[in-house]
């Protein structure tokens, strides 16, 4: 009887490793600058991490003193933590249909926001940057895309989670 009860935690289990690697991935680099001209790509070494993005970031300058490079930015934060959301929800609740459809949501939602990070950079800029912006000059990170595979992969595994369980036992 507790090998029974045992197997249907598993899929839930996965996707909650899934959703914590995900989750993981906000301390990469998200977003890097690449400008490509007359044919030369040029790397300027800007770099920000998922967490710089997310929760804002500031820096130190001689002249100026403390100056506001990124504001908090509610996508990008939901992007990482949505996966971790749909995976700690999946591990409590068992395989009802209504569960089924907010975690996969999670999941699918958390890695579309992942995927448009670059889009979304503008919302967490402070409103002297924002003319400034374009979008083409960034490029995705590894942090993001390594983060919304696991996120798809988590939402495969929530979405056959009673399919999962019955083949584990």
């Amino acid at each position: 009887m507790a090998k029974k009860n045992l197997k249907y935690y598993v899929p839930g289990a996965i996707a909650l490793l899934l959703g914590i690697a995900a989750f993981c991935m906000m301390f990469l680099n998200a977003v890097e600058m690449s400008v490509t001209g007359g044919g030369i790509t040029w790397e300027s070494g800007d770099t920000y991490t998922g967490a710089q993005l997310a929760f804002g970031y500031s820096e130190e300058l001689p002249l100026l003193g403390e100056v506001t490079v990124l504001n908090f930015n509610i996508f990008i934060f939901l992007g990482f933590a949505l996966p971790l959301i749909g995976g700690v929800l999946a591990l409590l609740f068992k395989n009802g249909f209504l569960s089924k459809i907010i975690t996969t949501a999670c999941f699918v939602v958390g890695a579309v926001f992942l995927f448009c990070i670059v889009a979304m950079m503008p919302v967490g800029l402070p409103e002297s940057s924002k003319e400034s912006f374009n979008a083409e000059y960034w490029k995705l990170g590894i942090g993001p895309i390594i983060g919304g595979i696991l996120s798809v992969l988590g939402a495969v595994v929530c979405f056959f989670k009673g399919t999962i369980a019955k083949m584990v036992g």
